[in-house]
């Protein structure tokens, strides 16, 4: 019977543990240039309130390029042919822009981010 109970605790245990590493949403985000035009893509992407997200920013081109997500705090510069790393917790919903800050004509993106599920 102890054998039992050890082993529906260890499965409770290893669920729980499954569904908090599942609040991790992880992404990529390159910037490059596109028919003359320098974009971060993919240009949106999409998280529930509440999920920390982590972002891998990639520069491909030979000058630094910002990230900026203004409504979580974020700015960033990625120097040339390196990427950095940062994170964040998706606690405001609604619609988020980011951009280059250091060179604004650039394109930016979107992160949505919906109610708890």
């Amino acid at each position: 019977m102890k054998a039992l109970m050890m082993l529906i605790l260890l499965g409770a245990l290893s669920l729980a543990a499954s569904q908090v590493s599942a609040a991790v949403r992880r992404f990529t985000l390159v910037t490059d240039a596109l028919n003359g035009t320098t974009i971060w893509y993919p240009p949106s992407f999409t998280v529930h309130q509440g999920e920390k997200v982590v972002l891998t920013l990639i520069n491909k081109l030979d000058e630094p390029h910002g990230f900026n997500l203004e409504d979580f705090g974020i700015t960033e510069v990625v120097q040339p042919k390196t990427q950095t790393t940062v994170t964040v917790t998706a606690s405001k919903t609604g619609l988020h822009n980011f951009r280059c800050h250091l060179h604004p004509q650039h394109l930016g993106g979107q992160l949505l981010v919906l109610p708890t599920r």
